[in-house]
């Protein structure tokens, strides 16, 4: 009977050995679970930012190169839907910066002049914006028009 009662109590000393050791791996897989998700965000911020930057300095160039350009001068660019697919984002002109605004952050670009209109911005794969020179006044708009 003794004999019985010893190879019982190892049988269930094997139980929370186990239990610590599928606890351990558990956490350890979480941890890891956790560093592979914030990798994740980190990657998709840095292609938010910088998608904001191409978009950002995309409009800049055409409103420098639509002022060095002269009166009548007008040019036609696209405008994605959003940043990196998700993010929405607002432009507006600030001083001689185009600024795009997206989540809590701002990315800006220079340009060449203060005198920007924008009077609507239209965003899509299927759209396209104007910017045109009118004796030096920069608009950007749906449709070009000249005054």
């Amino acid at each position: 009977m003794t004999h019985e009662r010893t190879r019982i109590s190892k049988r269930g000393q094997g139980v929370p050995e186990f239990t610590v050791v599928i606890s351990f791996v558990l956490l350890v897989f979480l941890v890891m679970l956790l560093i592979v998700f914030q990798k994740q965000v980190d990657t998709y911020q840095l292609k938010v930012y910088l998608d904001a930057k191409k978009v950002a300095h995309s409009v800049a160039d055409n409103i420098n190169m639509i002022s060095r350009n002269g009166h009548g001068y007008y040019r036609y660019f696209p405008m994605p839907d959003y940043l990196h697919g998700y993010t929405e984002y607002n432009i507006i002109v600030a001083d001689k910066f185009i600024e795009i605004e997206y989540d809590t952050q701002t990315w800006s670009a220079p340009i060449i002049t203060n005198n920007v209109t924008i009077l609507g911005l239209v965003k899509g794969d299927n759209e396209t914006n104007c910017v045109t020179n009118n004796y030096g006044a920069i608009t950007i708009n749906g449709t070009c028009v000249f005054g």
